[in-house]
């Protein structure tokens, strides 16, 4: 119609279609060549393939999978259909109908022009599941979409034509002749030329699109080929045995694209999984192995009640960042953190390094030191549904559009994930500076911190609607009675035995109240007798006696005399203080055990262990008052000390353990820290290197070693090793710190009561495995920053 005709009064018009839109929906729609062959990945996963081949050689890319394939119907009038989605429409006959529940990852039927973005000419055969076996081929060229604009989309032909076998290179033909249904699609004249570096950058992201955590994900399996990299592939392997190591799987273009295994991590760190099942929302919350609670409360969240939705967030500290590296063979912080999966798929680009789609960061910087950020997490989280549900932007690299389920899958995350995971962390491994570096749960293992996890998991369950499930009974049950944290953890152990219904524990909690307090009035009462008899015996010391040995004191640098020395009456009178205050404490002991177990003609052994453990723990600490009170040089009637940690041992080794033990064991120290002071208990330190030494002499050895050193001023090391006969055959190395578990024919208390002690301190001791020596080695560890009260 020229400008000068007249137009109808009314008339129906119609949309025209311009060559244009391949463009649109093809390079520019489709910006990334990664982005481009995971749109043709999830094809196959939609397809219902369980393999995908990607292969690349010089000028072309080829991906073929065994899915339920195309007849010739449905590539006339479905993949020739531009925007049609059998998986939107979800027909039941449809060639994209899935076998085995499998949720759908795309359903916008332009995936296909994503190859557009790989290569100027595609060639896609298929075999059709349970059809003739016949290949279906089409030819195209998508350069002719290109030469004018004006053309109509529907009249640039496509070449088909029928053939009996799939065409494709060497590589493949093994696989492309054991398939009953399937798609091969080649795209050629490619517009970028794959390096390696790009090669491998590939594989790390898929996989990641599939699993990073292991998981048997709808059994999908990814194998990439690229014969020119076969040569690099087998130098790189070969150079990993010579340093006698497996190669990085990332480090090898050719082979399966492997999904990282989390089953190591999860051994090595915390980690919380929150999953919404039959209109509860469930959370369990485990350290390093070891179940801390399960948690079952009402699903708050409407939008997601049929999404299948489930999330898990891994800590990192050091020691797992450290895993972490040496596994995938690069740090977290570029891996990524908490990844984003739709019906199986990553939402790009929720979870890359630079993304904050959750908002961890944002709210990190309102509080640094009290805040879990992406740096310190990485996670999955997973949802199924449609497109109305939980729709991924047009340009697939965009996340997913907001709407009532987006905004309270991001709440569910944040509220019920990342917080819950911080609630427990923050109190209780931050708490400890010494955790960061701890890749197991021996610095929880101790009084300390069994409190800090018993004040974490009562206040979470402290609201009537959380229902406590499971919990960790190694993590979470009664403190030793001399702990300095056994009054406050009570009443947390109160509110989580009565949350359980727990009526045995319930008891436990109010017999051992029962006998802290007894023992508080009677170590009270022998205090102020002590005290009397001190003072009635210090106002008939001449004071000029005692003042010439205060001088005395003040005049010798070392912690310890060089020699045995004449006691004094003051040291007599400390000595006899400390000594009252543990042997009432030690009686005390004795009548609690006996009113337990008055009436009874069987006492359970655990009963009993616990109060010997108890009255042996005192009677050490009266061993040690005698070897102090002649060889100390300050005041015992003060229970702590602040002075310098490393140099204290030392003397203490030199100058008393070994005067103490017999010529048939050599004692060796040495000191390579440059001193780091602290406020302890002197007598903990005997009891540490004591029962070490003891342990020793009982394993035989003729030489034990104390190596003390530092990785900065704030911590101290010390590698203990003896030549002894180490551990006996069968003992498990996990138990040999708890309480009543010997390897020798003793008490099976001193290395539990060198845990203890440590804890207060602070500290913590594991069993070196990596000592081939004969003998035994510990590492024991004690970060100066608190326990100083």
């Amino acid at each position: 119609m020229s400008s000068r005709e007249k137009p109808p009064a009314t008339e129906e018009l119609h949309f025209d279609v311009s060559t244009g839109l391949k463009r649109v929906l093809g390079r520019e729609l489709i910006t990334d060549h990664e982005v481009a062959i995971f749109e043709m990945v999830k094809n196959s996963f939609d397809a219902g393939a369980d393999t995908v081949h990607i292969h690349f050689e010089n000028d072309s890319v080829i991906v073929a999978d065994n899915g339920t394939g195309m007849s010739y119907d449905d590539l006339n009038n479905k993949w020739l259909f531009v925007a049609y989605s059998a998986k939107r429409n979800e027909e039941s006959s449809d060639f994209r109908q899935q076998a085995a529940d499998r949720h759908v990852a795309g359903s916008k039927g332009i995936g296909r022009f994503s190859s557009d973005r790989l290569g100027e000419e595609l060639t896609l055969q298929t075999i059709a599941k349970g059809a003739p076996s016949i290949v279906h081929r089409l030819d195209i060229n998508w350069q002719r979409f290109e030469k004018d604009d004006k053309e109509h989309f529907e009249d640039i032909p496509v070449t088909y034509k029928a053939a009996r076998d799939f065409e494709v290179p060497k590589t493949l033909q093994r696989f492309a002749s054991s398939l009953r249904s399937g798609t091969v699609i080649e795209l050629r004249k490619l517009r970028n030329k794959w390096n390696r570096a790009e090669l491998l950058a590939l594989k790390s992201s898929l996989a990641k699109l599939i699993n990073p955590f292991g998981a048997e994900t709808d059994s999908f399996n990814i194998y990439i080929s690229a014969p020119a990299e076969l040569a690099e592939d087998k130098r790189v392997g070969k150079q990993a045995a010579q340093e006698e190591e497996e190669p990085l799987a990332r480090e090898i273009v050719n082979g399966r694209v492997g999904n990282f295994i989390f089953a190591d991590l999860q051994e090595k760190t915390t980690f919380i999984q929150v999953s919404i099942v039959n209109g509860y929302l469930d959370t369990t919350l485990t350290d390093r192995g070891e179940v801390v609670y399960k948690i079952r409360e009402p699903n708050p969240y409407r939008h997601l009640g049929n999404s299948g939705f489930k999330c898990e967030i891994y800590y990192l500290n050091r020691s797992s960042k450290l895993t972490f590296a040496r596994r995938v063979g690069l740090p977290s912080v570029n891996f990524g953190s908490v990844f984003l999966f739709r019906n199986g798929f990553r939402v790009y680009p929720i979870g890359e390094v630079t993304d904050d789609w959750f908002g961890f960061d944002r709210r990190k910087q309102q509080g640094y030191n009290r805040f879990l950020g992406t740096r310190d997490v990485i996670g999955r989280v997973d949802v199924y549904g449609s497109e109305t549900e939980f729709q991924e932007a047009s340009s697939r690299n965009q996340g997913l559009i907001e709407n009532a389920a987006v905004k309270e899958l991001n709440k569910a995350v944040m509220e019920h994930g990342l917080k819950r995971l911080e609630k427990y962390v923050v109190p209780v491994s931050w708490a400890d500076k010494g955790e960061a570096d701890s890749s197991d749960l021996s610095r929880l293992l101790n009084d300390p911190g069994r409190a800090r996890v018993v004040a974490a998991v009562a206040n979470l369950v402290d609201r009537d609607d959380v229902e406590l499930q499971e919990y960790s009974t190694r993590l979470i049950g009664l403190l030793n009675e001399r702990s300095e944290e056994f009054e406050s953890s009570i009443v947390n152990l109160r509110s989580i035995a009565e949350k359980t219904g727990d009526k045995s524990f319930i008891d436990k909690i109010e017999k051992a109240e029962k006998r802290f307090e007894a023992l508080r009035k009677s170590e009270a009462e022998a205090r102020k007798i002590a005290d009397r008899e001190r003072t009635v015996a210090a106002q008939a010391t001449d004071r000029a006696v005692r003042a010439e040995a205060e001088i005395e004191t003040e005049r010798r640098r070392s912690l310890f005399l060089e020699s045995v020395v004449s006691l004094d009456v003051a040291t007599i009178l400390n000595l006899h203080h400390q000594v009252t205050i543990y042997a009432v404490d030690i009686g005390q002991q004795i009548e609690n055990l006996l009113a337990s177990t008055q009436g009874q003609k069987q006492v359970p052994r655990e009963a009993v262990l616990v109060a010997l453990e108890q009255m042996a723990f005192l009677n050490r600490k009266v061993l040690a008052v005698t070897k102090f009170a002649a060889k100390a040089n300050f005041k015992l009637e003060s229970e702590k000390i602040n002075a310098n940690l490393p140099e204290f041992i030392t003397e203490y080794i030199t100058n008393v353990a070994k005067a103490a033990v017999s010529s048939r064991i050599r004692i060796d120290v040495s000191n390579d820290h440059a001193g780091m002071r602290l406020r302890f208990n002197p007598m903990d330190v005997s009891i540490i290197i004591d029962n070490l030494v003891s342990n020793a002499r009982k394993a035989k050895a003729s030489r034990i070693s104390f190596q003390i050193s530092s990785l900065d001023k704030d911590s101290v090391t010390i590698r203990v090793a003896d030549n002894g006969q180490g551990l006996a055959r069968g003992v498990d190395p996990a138990r040999i710190f708890e309480m009543g578990y010997t390897t020798t024919r003793g008490s099976g208390l001193g290395l539990y009561h060198v845990r203890q002690v440590l804890g207060q301190m602070g500290g913590s001791i594991e069993l070196d495995e990596s000592n081939k020596a004969q003998g035994v080695s510990f590492i024991i560890k004690i970060v100066g920053e608190k326990r100083s009260k």
